[in-house]
């Protein structure tokens, strides 16, 4: 039963995340919301479901786009052994630390997928106004995120 809540949350996170940024996109710029699910479960799971659920949220991204196949599955996998290794210096639970990891990560893995775009395909994917505004609307929208994704891990044990 446990894993049918993972694979609905998994499902649920992608079509929130494709309303949202169809519908609700404020000039083309919206928070990417796979991010910071992936990110929630890097911070809330254990380490095997935290990179599992990075790299299949990566690569439900990587479907959806039209670049290199498997590099946001590779980044958030990354990203989210990053997070665990974190972790364990650092309280990820509390909402300044939040408010700091969201947007730094965020830019670490913007980075990092511009760099493997530009030395693996020579595109550039990546376009100026999401790289200054994306970072900040995952700030804000992160304690949410991670609000929910805490209470569906205290009461029906996902994650």
């Amino acid at each position: 039963m446990r894993y049918i809540g993972d694979v609905l949350l998994y499902l649920l996170t992608g079509v929130f995340y494709w309303w949202w940024t169809a519908h609700l996109s404020v000039f083309g710029t919206a928070p990417n919301f796979i991010f910071l699910a992936a990110l929630s479960a890097a911070v809330m799971a254990r380490p095997v479901k935290a990179v599992a659920y990075g790299f299949f949220l990566g690569l439900y991204l990587d479907l959806l786009g039209t670049n290199m196949f498997g590099a946001y599955a590779l980044s958030y996998t990354l990203m989210a052994y990053c997070v665990y290794v974190m972790k364990r210096h650092f309280d990820m639970s509390a909402t300044f630390s939040q408010l700091v990891t969201a947007p730094v990560m965020s830019v670490a893995c913007m980075l990092f997928y511009q760099v493997l775009s530009l030395s693996m395909a020579k595109i550039n994917p990546l376009s100026l106004k999401n790289f200054l505004v994306e970072p900040f609307l995952n700030a804000v929208a992160a304690p949410v995120v991670f609000y929910v994704f805490s209470r569906l891990k205290w009461k029906f044990e996902i994650l």
